[in-house]
């Protein structure tokens, strides 16, 4: 192929890709519907568990992290993410505080916020689907595949304060479940959690939404 049939090729390719994706207002339209029939599949039950893989680029020091487990969210405000690699490892929400113990990296140390303080995208519908309207400048941005799924494509911005600059999320196009969430922090680092055996109604098992810190070890406030 000429370099003239080259350039003209890939004009046509960029025009057929932006002719693929929303106009900006039917593209914040489409996200919130997106996000609204998300909601509603949430709203109706109690606890929500799944598997995750997490995968934690941090730019600063140029590592990547990795991890795996099992994580539940119930109402009101509750919320457990338990590492089985590394083991060990957890943030807890109770509905009172908030706890983060990560022995894998620091064994003496837990830190304990407010439960109200906590979200920061750890409890996912709290976070992404509630309001988004009132929360968020909402972007939809395609479909993708994820883990064998067809998902929607979708980039939150916040309006409000945040720890994170911006968020996506992937929500599948059959049932409308969080396949999988990115946020990308205010200190650089890019969180990626991707869920799989997604279950409604699951029995989160007995303590699973609470944490008493191991004896000697210093609880920080914040």
């Amino acid at each position: 192929m000429t370099a003239a049939g080259r350039l003209v090729r890939s004009a046509l390719a960029a025009v057929l890709l932006t002719a693929a994706l929303p106009a900006p207002g039917e593209a914040q339209n489409r996200g919130l519907d997106v996000l609204h029939g998300a909601a509603d599949r949430y709203a109706s039950v109690e606890t929500i568990c799944a598997s995750f893989a997490q995968h934690l680029a941090v730019p600063l020091l140029g590592t990547e992290r990795t991890g795996r487990g099992r994580l539940c969210q119930g109402d009101p405000n509750l919320f457990a993410m338990r590492f089985e690699e590394p083991a060990g490892d957890l943030i807890v929400v109770d509905g009172e505080h908030a706890w983060v113990y990560f022995p894998s990296s620091d064994d003496r140390t837990v830190l304990r916020t407010s439960a109200d303080r906590a979200a920061g995208g750890r409890d996912f519908h709290r976070e992404f689907l509630v309001d988004p309207e009132l929360r968020y400048d909402v972007s939809y941005s395609g479909t993708e595949e994820i883990a064998g799924r067809t998902t929607h494509r979708i980039r939150l911005t916040p309006v409000l304060p945040s720890s994170y600059r911006t968020a996506l999320v992937w929500i599948d196009q059959g049932t409308p479940v969080l396949r999988q969430v990115r946020l990308e922090e205010e200190n650089g680092n890019v969180r990626t959690i991707t869920l799989s055996d997604v279950t409604f109604g699951a029995d989160a098992g007995p303590g699973w939404f609470s944490f008493t810190p191991p004896a000697g070890v210093l609880v920080m406030e914040r």
